[in-house]
């Protein structure tokens, strides 16, 4: 069964049962140590039989070592009130009665159930055993009296005498008015009978009975013994009997005798012989005085010093030479309660659980009842009764201390035993409170289901995990004073047993070693709510109507919830591999058709309007038996002789028996005629000789099979004729003619067949020889008319030799071989009609637990378990490699699977046992557990000096054993002095896929000292050892040639990049400030000579280039294709730069809107968002500011910052509204609404939605604008990282691939659309500053956190590429030209005309030459 968290720490947590005990020690200083008191009986009451009126006494006393008892009484359960009675109570404590009274009719009796009760005040009260006082008597009629009995001479006479008395009494047989006097012939039993045999002259004449105990005497009738009349014996008839055995419930060691006679001569005028059988074998009987089981008279079967071995059916069978007859009885050993294990004392606490054992013995099994301080204990939700026999309190309060005592009872007597519960009270542990841990953080219900909750949290906050020795977890029902504890030392906890739709709070505690947090985490959880379904029906009952039917009847549920439409009862026969259903509208049913003499199981489910409740328990039954209905199988003769035939059979098909096979009966004659004889045999028989016969005679035979019921049909008549000459024995016998073996996994059956009957050579038995791989290196012998062995005790997957021979009186004859390999040791599951569980889910709840739940289908809605299965739960890691799967059970339908490896995947199934049935397993569950921190460090480090370089090193190493994911990293520390602390080393990280690094710049003929550490997502692991590397000495000399064949140093180096890089970042800011002046003045010229799109300006020679900000429709005047060449673009970063209006980056991201929007909002944002301005009226008029070229350096990212393969990061950092043109489709709900890029004078119309990228984390479907189906991309994917000094990545590099829309309405900046069979240019989105003084920055938005970390070269790009597919090209001419009206095209100019305008004082205020 499972053991739930609780249980297996208690058992196994010594640090927590030290905590308690220094707590109750610290409490209990100066006070007096708690401890069990001595309080018991030492004199209890026993049954009394009195006569009405006399004195009586019932004896009790008890013994406390600290106090004298109270000694109170109880008649029926209440306690006896001694005034104006004749009973008192005496000084010792015992029970007087001056006169015993007892009335039929009216009250008061004195007979009934007494029970001392003694208590001690202020400690507890204890209650006595029961003890029945009964008042005399006996019945004025006799239950059975004797009959009139004609018999022959010589046969057998039984008289019968039986009558109901207290005590039982005692009777006296007595003949023709005297005392019956003793004889060899008549035996005269305690019991009543009396049986006289044989039967002789003077025996005949008139018989009774005188029945005697200590109230009266009574006589019964008088019976006639006569002798036949017909002087002639009848022969040649079958036995009939004269008395059958009846069933028998005996006491434990006392004596009894089953009785048993029959009369009957056969045709030899031979009486019957009485044979015993137990379960169907005959039982070898020894008639010496001394035996334990011997046949006393004609045929009795008498058994001493009953033992339970032998309760069992028992058979008489009279037998002779015309036929056989059985008698069955069930013989019934009832055993007196007695104490395997008796309840012991306990010290607790409150908050805690305990168990009271009691497993009391006894036959019937005794009822057990619990009481505590003398007051019955009903169970409930806090006081439960497991497997009917333990007691079990949850969450112990103060009141619960006491004595609680185990009673056992059955129909033979009662048994009492005592237990004390001493609750302790914790004391305070005096710690220094900033020692202390806090309280758990983040405490949560993780699972909440109708009768469990999973609870998780996290450690105290600002504490080391490892500090954090254990957690208590308290719960207890709102409203309850009982509250329950349970510990753990892991971050979870399964609270199983609740009850559903109910409100609990729960607190969590951690633990230190200096003691318990002083804060507590609360939280209050409601349980689900259950289904109103029916609770199950009362009551059942089954009992066998005939061999075929069986009627079952039952009582309505005691909470039906509603109206309850039907019953489902469902059967099944014990050992098959289905169910049957019938629907009941009624509180009982007849099942019918039935097979005979089988077990069947069954429940009863009651239906509302919400469906199935909850079942009953199994109830079994078993059909009557009948007489067989088949005859045996394979039935044959075998000629051994001239005198002996053997038969040879079968038993019938398991269908066909009906019942226990009692015997076979045989019967064969010579063939012509008529009279024949009849043999029977044992049940567990399957061949029988038949002797004595004639020579060269043909003999008929034919058998049957006998159950208790009768004898089945017989098989028909089989012929054998004799040998005419006795077989011979002058020489050994030949080879037997056949033999065959057949396997198992521990045995091999073994069958041979006799040497050819030509042989004439006679065989007395057959000796059986076998051994591993040699043969007959064991050897059995068998007699001549066995022709099968079993050999036992065999290794699985061995062979083995056997070999069989025949011997007579010359000796062995010649040998025949057979190898045979035993087969694979396997474990057969029996047929069972239980389903397996369904809907199993694994919910990962860390790195090292799982925890399973499914459902029962044969439970019902309510899911509700009220018997005694149990599931277990099996699983194994994947990939198993032929593993052994690990096993547990739970008697939930959930179970708390923990212990398992970080970052493994696990393969779970569950099956359901109950009893001797179990279900195949469930559909199995895949899961994978949490990541964790490394559980091992880097293995094998090694320091290897760099060949060349006497001042770097190399190190290597393995990975961790234990990675517990997928490690991303690896830290070296290294030092001169291996003293300081690990914070004081120096640190170089290493990306996860290396296991190698160089460390350089060492100094010479210096110690090191390295270690290594690797991460993961989750944590850092353990440090390896430290490895020690000393530098190899280096002459000055040497290091100053060095020096200077080297050049420059590195410092050097450094500062003369940095004031390159600075001179030329100046020169670009002059000359790119020049430009933008003599731009400036051009617009200027422009936009004096703007009259028209339609007219061509004055004064603009044909050969000076129009400015960007002029509508040019023709296609031919757009600009050409830039070179891939003109972009140098790094794969490690992202560079930056002014906003050109010419500026190809920007110009190309018109056609990037997905198809479908709307072509004029297109248009509308193309112009000023495209020249990289803001995108705001207000954003227009901000002051100006000084416009810089800024290009960053390729820079190095941190291993904490680099995405892993298997879980790919996009990362996308916003930029400022107005830089990079974008959308989304309106659809997605998740976008960020933009401002206008540019004032809408004129219109109105809003943009609902952004433009989204898509990461992979949008699905593509047919219908979308990005689409999977669209043509290739231009440009495939490229990974493009940067970052900042903080560390941050700043951008990352789009790579767009869109299609191209002609449009009359067109920049000449905007590139045409790609010619047939031309490559499309690649189009880098490049982040722009932000332009306005008065906006905060934009903070880049990263898909996970990035932690500041130690700068590690960046070896390989692992983030997808974030890639925008468009739809077909072409395909939206129509819609854009549609779109285009006359008053749309005006419109758009004039507002184009008033955008110049302010473009123009822009322009102006922040460029001056």
């Amino acid at each position: 069964m499972a053991n739930s968290i609780a249980e297996k720490l208690t058992s196994t947590s010594s640090w927590m049962r030290i905590y308690l005990s220094l707590q109750t020690a610290l409490a209990l200083v100066g006070a007096t140590v708690p401890h069990f008191s001595q309080f018991y009986f030492t004199v209890e009451p026993h049954d009394l039989i009195v006569k009405k009126g006399s004195k009586s006494l019932l004896n009790c006393s008890a013994y406390h070592g600290e106090s004298t008892p109270n000694i109170q009484w109880m008649k029926d359960g209440n306690y006896l009130n001694f005034e104006n009675s004749d009973r008192s109570l005496l000084a010792n404590g015992s029970l007087y009665f001056d006169q015993t009274q007892h009335s039929k009719t009216s009250h008061p009796t004195d007979k009934g159930t007494y029970q001392c009760t003694a208590t001690v005040d202020g400690f507890g009260t204890i209650v006595s055993r029961k003890a029945e006082l009964d008042i005399a008597y006996l019945s004025k009629h006799f239950i059975k009296e004797p009959q009139d009995l004609v018999v022959y001479l010589g046969d057998t006479a039984m008289f019968s005498c039986e009558i109901e008395g207290v005590p039982r009494p005692k009777v006296k047989w007595i003949k023709d008015g005297r005392e019956l006097a003793k004889a060899d012939n008549i035996y005269q039993y305690d019991d009543g009978i009396l049986e006289i045999y044989p039967v002789r002259f003077a025996d005949f004449g008139a018989y009774s009975c005188e029945a005697k105990n200590m109230e009266r005497s009574r006589t019964s009738r008088v019976a006639s013994l006569r002798q036949n009349p017909n002087a002639n014996i009848e022969e040649g008839v079958a036995p009939k009997f004269v008395m059958k055995p009846k069933d028998h419930r005996a006491d434990y060691g006392t004596t009894v005798v089953l009785h048993c006679g029959a009369n009957g001569r056969d045709a030899k005028e031979e009486k019957p012989t009485i044979k015993w059988l137990k379960d169907g074998v005959t039982i070898a009987l020894v008639n010496t005085k001394s035996a334990r089981i011997k046949k006393v008279g004609s045929g009795s079967l008498q058994i001493t010093t009953l033992k339970e071995s032998d309760r069992g059916v028992y058979t008489c069978r009279a037998v002779n030479q015309e036929d056989s007859i059985d008698a069955d009885t069930m013989l019934t050993v009832l055993v007196p309660p007695r104490f395997v294990k008796r309840p012991a004392n306990v010290f607790a606490h409150t908050n805690s659980d305990v168990k009271f054992e009691c497993n009391i013995y006894g036959v019937p099994n005794p009822t057990i009842t619990w009481l505590k301080n003398g007051d019955v204990l009903f169970p409930s939700d806090y006081f439960q009764i497991v497997d009917g026999k333990d007691l079990k309190i949850l969450g112990l309060v103060n009141s619960d201390d006491g004595i609680y005592q185990c009673f056992g009872e059955n129909d033979l007597g009662n048994v009492q035993a005592s237990a004390q519960l001493v609750i302790l009270q914790p004391g305070a542990l005096h710690a220094d409170a900033k020692n202390l841990p806090t309280a758990p953080i983040n405490l949560r219900a993780v699972l909440v289901s109708t009768r469990f909750v999973t609870l998780s949290w996290q450690p105290p906050a600002g504490s080391i995990p490892s500090d954090i020795i254990a957690y208590s977890v308290f719960w207890q029902e709102k409203g309850s004073e009982r509250e329950r504890v349970t510990n753990t030392t892991t971050t979870e906890a399964n609270i199983q047993h609740l009850k559903p739709h109910t409100e609990y709070e729960y607190r969590v505690i951690a633990y230190n070693r200096f003691g318990a947090s002083r804060q507590e985490a609360r939280i209050t959880v409601t349980t689900d709510q259950e289904v109103h379904v029916p609770s199950p029906p009362v009551n059942l009952r089954a009992v066998a109507m005939t061999p075929t039917s069986i009627r079952v009847n039952w009582n309505p549920p005691v909470e039906s919830k509603g109206r309850i439409s039907h019953y489902v009862l469902i059967y099944y026969e014990v050992g098959s591999d289905s169910e049957k259903e019938v629907s009941v509208y009624s509180t009982e049913h007849v099942l019918k058709k039935l097979k005979k003499f089988r077990e069947y199981s069954l429940r009863v489910v009651a239906h509302n309007q919400n469906g199935p409740g909850m079942s009953t328990e199994e109830f079994v039954s078993k059909t009557f038996s009948d007489e067989p209905s088949a005859a045996p199988q394979n039935f044959t003769l075998e000629v051994s002789s001239a005198t002996r035939i053997i038969v040879r059979w079968e038993p019938p098909a398991l269908d066909n028996r009906n019942g226990i096979i009692t015997g076979y009966k045989i019967r064969y004659k010579r063939r012509g005629t008529k009279q024949g004889k009849t043999v029977t045999t044992d049940g567990n028989r399957n061949n029988y000789a038949l002797t004595e016969l004639r020579k060269g005679t043909e003999y008929q035979v034919r058998i049957s099979a006998l159950t208790v019921n009768g004898s089945g049909p017989a098989t028909s008549w089989e012929h054998a004729t004799t040998y005419r000459d006795d077989l011979l024995e002058n020489q050994v016998p030949p080879r037997p003619a056949r033999l065959s073996v057949k396997p198992r996994a521990n045995s091999i059956i073994v069958t041979w067949a006799p040497p050819p009957s030509d042989s004439k050579i006679l065989v007395r038995g057959y000796v059986l020889g076998y051994g591993k791989n040699l043969p007959d290196v064991y050897r059995s012998t068998v007699d001549a008319n066995t022709h099968d062995y079993t050999i036992q005790n065999l290794q699985p997957v061995s062979e083995y030799v056997i070999s069989i021979r025949a011997f007579n009186k010359e000796g062995e004859g010649e040998v025949k071989y057979e190898t045979v390999t035993t087969m694979e040791e396997t474990t057969e599951e029996p047929a069972t009609p239980m389903m397996p569980p369904i809907g199993l889910k694994a919910i990962v709840l860390s790195p090292s637990t799982i925890v399973l739940t499914w459902a029962d289908n044969t439970l019902g809605k309510s899911q509700k378990i009220t018997d005694n299965r149990y599931y277990t739960v099996r699983y194994t890691p994947l990939p198993s490699h032929n593993r052994r799967p690990r096993q547990l059970n739970s008697t939930d339908l959930n179970a708390h699977v923990d212990g398992l490896k970080p970052n493994t995947q696990y393969e779970f199934s569950v099956k359901v046992i109950k009893g001797r049935r179990q279900s195949t397993w469930s559909m199995s569950v895949v899961n994978t557990t949490q990541e964790s921190a490394p559980g091992s460090e880097p293995r094998d480090l090694t320091p290897v000096a760099v060949e060349g370089n006497p001042l770097a090193v190399t190190l290597n190493w393995q990975p961790p054993q234990k990675p517990n994911g997928l490690i991303t990293g690896y830290l070296i520390f290294y030092t001169t002095d291996s003293n300081q602390a690990d914070r004081d080393w120096v640190l170089e990280g290493v990306v996860g896929d290396k296991l190698s690094t160089v460390i350089s710049d060492l100094t010479p003929d210096t110690t090191y000292y390295f270690k290594v550490q690797a991460r993961n997502r989750k944590g850092y692991g353990p440090m390896s050892e430290t490895k020690i590397y000393k530098t190899p000495k280096i002459d000055q000399a040497a290091m100053t040639d060095s020096n200077e064949q080297g050049g420059l140093s590195m410092n050097i180096i450094i500062i003369i990049i940095a004031v390159a890089v600075g001179i030329i970042f100046c020169i670009i800011i002059i000359v790119v400030s020049v430009l933008l002046c003599k731009k400036r003045d051009a617009q200027r010229q422009d936009i004096r000579s703007y009259k028209s799109p339609n007219k061509p300006l004055k004064g603009i020679p044909k050969d000076v280039k129009p400015p960007d900000l002029w509508i040019h429709q023709p296609n031919h005047m757009e600009m050409g294709k830039m070179d891939k060449s003109q972009r140098s673009e790094s794969n490690m970063s992202v560079a930056t730069s002014t906003l050109r209006r010419s500026s190809r980056g920007s110009s190309d991201r018109l056609d990037e809107f997905p198809p479908g929007l709307d072509i004029m909002d297109k248009r509308r944002n193309s112009f000023v968002g495209e020249s990289g301005y803001p995108s705001s009226g207000e954003e227009r008029y901000q002051p100006s500011h000084q416009r810089s070229i800024v290009r960053p350096k390729p820079i190095t990212i941190p291993v904490d910052a680099q995405p892993l393969q298997k879980e790919p990061v996009a990362t996308v950092t916003a930029l400022p509204n107005g830089h990079i043109t974008q959308m989304i489709d309106p659809r997605d709900v998740g976008g960020h609404p933009m401002r206008p890029v540019y004032p809408r004078t004129q219109y109105n119309t809003q943009y609902t939605s952004t433009p989204r990228v898509n990461a992979g984390d949008i699905p593509q479907s047919s219908s979308s604008p990005i689409s999977s189906e669209s043509p290739t991309p231009y440009d495939q994917q490229a990974n493009t990282f940067a970052e900042s000094t903080s560390g941050v990545v700043s951008s990352e590099a789009l790579k767009v691939s869109l299609g191209r829309t002609p449009n009359p309405l067109r920049s000449f900046a905007l590139p045409g659309p790609p010619s047939p069979g031309a490559t499309p240019p690649r189009h880098i989105v490049k982040p722009q500053p932000n332009l306005s003084p008065y906006k905060k920055p934009t903070p880049p938005i990263t898909a996970g956190p990035i932690k500041s970390r130690s700068p590690l070269p960046l070896i390989t790009s692992k983030a997808p590429d974030v890639t925008l597919k468009a739809g077909k090209t072409g395909k939206e001419d129509n819609g854009m030209e549609k779109s285009l009206s006359t008053e749309e095209l005006t419109a758009e100019m004039a507002n184009l005309e008033g955008l110049m305008k302010d473009l123009n004082a822009i322009t102006q205020q922040e460029f001056e030459c």
